[in-house]
């Protein structure tokens, strides 16, 4: 026995693992079964790590962790425009180090002589969260408005990583800029010209502003969005049991926006389908369903082909052209069960 557990210490060290670091097992944050799972026992948080055959917890030093950090903020999008009117949508992106996983409604605020802060609304789970703010009746600034710096608040929620590190906030500003004011109307346009080529909108416009006369042209794509690929989030040891999560991951070919509960048929003995959780406003949607007592699979799960459904929702790009849902199937494995346990 003991040069087992002398050849188990060898090994730990050769994947960087110091004896100190080793705990014993269901003492220990409960029997060390799912390779990636953490547990904190007495302030200590261990993960679960699977080194050689053995399966061991490993005292993790959360302070090691790097916090994500804020690498760029951004007003977007940029307004050809040098105005924005009431009902228009005001975005700021803020681009992180690493994904981040958000809860609660975190908020950013604006440096503007009439409004301040915008409220988050998507991108948790990516390294870009999107916040939004849409211009009311009364919103009026002159003088071109910006983003205050080190503005981002959790507002009672939070910004962490996959590990639970806490993001660090700390964010540049944005100058304020007669290229973004806030008006009531609109100045008269002078003409407007509209050019359609080839997969895209093209639309020349020339415009007046407060001050002077300015030609802008905005382009956006006219291509429906489609998918790339379908693929499960592949299960622990080839098997779901209650209480898990069985996931599905959509890849567009471009960053979508979801309305609503679309979900995702799957070929099972057990379930039938996984419904939209997570990925809005970007290429990535996840489609998950809970794994509940009374579920057996013994074959194996599947997708069966083009079988997302709306349900009454949306899934669009972000310049409201409906995406094209056709995919390919996912056939059934035995690496897929759904067992009791």
């Amino acid at each position: 026995m003991k040069k087992k557990f002398t050849a188990l210490l060898l090994v730990l060290c050769l994947f960087g693992v110091t004896e100190s670091q080793v705990l014993a097992g269901p003492s220990a944050g409960g029997k060390c079964v799912t390779v990636g799972k953490f547990a904190t026992v007495n302030a200590t948080t261990l993960v679960c790590t699977k080194i050689g055959s053995a399966k061991v917890w490993v005292a993790l030093d959360k302070s090691a962790f790097a916090a994500p950090t804020v690498v760029s903020v951004a007003i977007a999008p940029s307004s050809t425009l040098t105005y924005y009117l009431q009902g228009q949508t005001i975005y700021v992106i803020v681009q992180f180090s690493s994904p981040v996983f958000v809860t609660g409604v975190p908020q950013i605020f604006l440096d503007s002589a009439n409004i301040g802060r915008m409220s988050y609304i998507a991108g948790s789970g990516t390294s870009a969260l999107l916040f939004a703010y849409v211009t009311v009746a009364g919103d009026v600034d002159n003088d071109g408005f910006g983003l205050k710096a080190n503005s981002l608040t959790l507002n009672g929620g939070t910004i962490k990583d996959a590990n639970g590190t806490a993001a660090n906030l700390a964010h540049a500003a944005i100058a304020k800029s007669s290229t973004r004011k806030l008006t009531a109307t609109a100045p008269a346009p002078v003409a407007t010209t509209t050019t359609v080529a080839t997969g895209a909108t093209t639309t020349t416009v020339a415009t007046t502003t407060t001050t002077t006369a300015a030609t802008t042209t905005t382009t956006t794509s006219a291509a429906a969005p489609t998918i790339s690929s379908v693929a499960f989030k592949e299960p622990t040891n080839d098997k779901w049991i209650p209480g898990q999560s069985l996931q599905v991951k959509i890849i567009f070919n471009v960053p979508v926006v979801v309305t609503g509960s679309p979900y995702i048929s799957l070929l099972s003995d057990g379930i039938n389908k996984a419904t939209y959780l997570d990925g809005s406003g970007t290429n990535s949607l996840v489609f998950a369903y809970t794994i509940v007592s009374g579920d057996i699979d013994n074959t194996g799960v599947g997708i069966a082909a083009n079988s997302i459904v709306l349900n009454s929702g949306t899934i669009k790009s972000a310049s409201g052209v409906n995406a094209t849902l056709t995919h390919s199937a996912v056939a059934r494995s035995s690496t897929r069960k759904i067992l009791a346990s």
